[in-house]
């Protein structure tokens, strides 16, 4: 799909959701804005302090509630009137954080790749009504969030947020192709298409967000799925998931502008990454010339950032031999259009 075609799905979604005729609304009248923060404190305050014990649902069932009233004050706001108008923001952002996690680690527990994938896509997918959609507005939540001061990542990052949205990112290489996609359901003002587009741009904005913060990449070298990463961006996937793969790579610049810190890099080096990525392009006969241009695109983009960090990763390129590579590849290609 072209960029002109996303931009209009991203204007349609934009003009036509209840919430953001809300944000609207509430943006040209501060007083509806100062009343929403009010009740969305008060809401907090029960969510934190019940009078009676909660069970686990029905603390979800609460923080479910509250998320369309946080979009709707904070949506339209500069990111840092939440740390300066919600004091208990960053108590909030770890309940967020935490249920985000819960849920993805529910759907892919004991499942096959496809299954967990479809599960989680079905759950965080946009449905008829933005509001009803608990799924998209955790993740819209989360995406306000993300737009926080570096306190708010780091309460992210505490609960594993990066390291479970780059497993889920990984996951939707194995998602079934869309059945209908043109096709929109009876009442709904997206087609299937659109709502899994909109579902690719929100998703990847959080964890570039997350990825120009040095502690989330750092998280990811922990929890060793930041190979995932590398992985992805090399991987063969079927022609409806592409997406995914340039997302992947999207990611992975800004980790290799942002978070290369000396901890990550040593990761890269110990873990080979690098020959990581020029075996699975030497191996992977479904990969198209054009593909491997991409994948090169790519892996010389990050180089090329983590060279002035350090020089190791470059030096790693040319022990597993991708200079070789790559000029045997451009050769093999002049070959070809001759």
């Amino acid at each position: 799909m072209t960029d002109c075609a996303e931009m209009n799905i991203m204007r349609k979604f934009r003009g036509g959701t209840v919430s953001t005729a809300s944000q609207d609304e509430a943006n040209s009248n501060p007083q509806h804005t100062a009343l929403g923060l009010m009740h969305l404190k008060k809401l907090f305050s029960e969510y934190t302090h019940p009078p009676h014990p909660l069970s686990d649902k029905e603390k979800d069932d609460k923080l479910y509630n509250m998320l369309p009233l946080f979009c709707k004050v904070f949506g339209n706001s500069p990111s840092s009137d939440m740390m300066e108008k919600f004091r208990d923001i960053l108590s909030f952002c770890h309940e967020v954080s935490r249920l985000m996690v819960t849920e993805m680690r529910r759907r892919a527990s004991n499942q096959s790749t496809e299954a967990a994938s479809s599960a989680i896509v079905k759950f965080l997918e946009i449905e008829n009504c933005e509001e009803s959609s608990n799924g998209w507005m955790l993740l819209s939540a989360l995406n306000l969030l993300t737009a926080g001061d570096a306190s708010l990542i780091q309460v992210m990052t505490t609960v594993s947020v990066p390291s479970t949205l780059v497993k889920c990112l990984y996951l939707f290489f194995d998602l079934l192709e869309i059945e209908d996609p043109d096709t929109a359901k009876t009442g709904s003002d997206f087609t299937p298409k659109e709502r899994r587009i909109l579902l690719q741009k929100i998703f990847v904005q959080v964890l570039v967000r997350l990825c120009s913060h040095t502690t989330p990449a750092e998280e990811l070298a922990r929890k060793d799925d930041l190979t995932l990463l590398f992985s992805a961006i090399t991987s063969w996937c079927p022609s409806h998931n592409v997406m995914w793969r340039k997302s992947a790579a999207e990611v992975l610049m800004t980790l290799s502008r942002h978070g290369l810190s000396q901890p990550v890099v040593s990761y890269i080096h110990q873990k080979s990454c690098v020959a990581l990525c020029i075996d699975n392009m030497q191996r992977v006969p479904e990969l198209s010339p054009l593909e491997i241009v991409e994948m090169f695109v790519a892996v010389f983009c990050f180089l090329k950032d983590s060279s002035e960090v350090s020089q190791t990763l470059l030096d790693d390129f040319r022990s597993c031999q991708g200079y070789l590579f790559l000029s045997e590849f451009l050769l093999k290609g002049e070959n070809i259009s001759d």
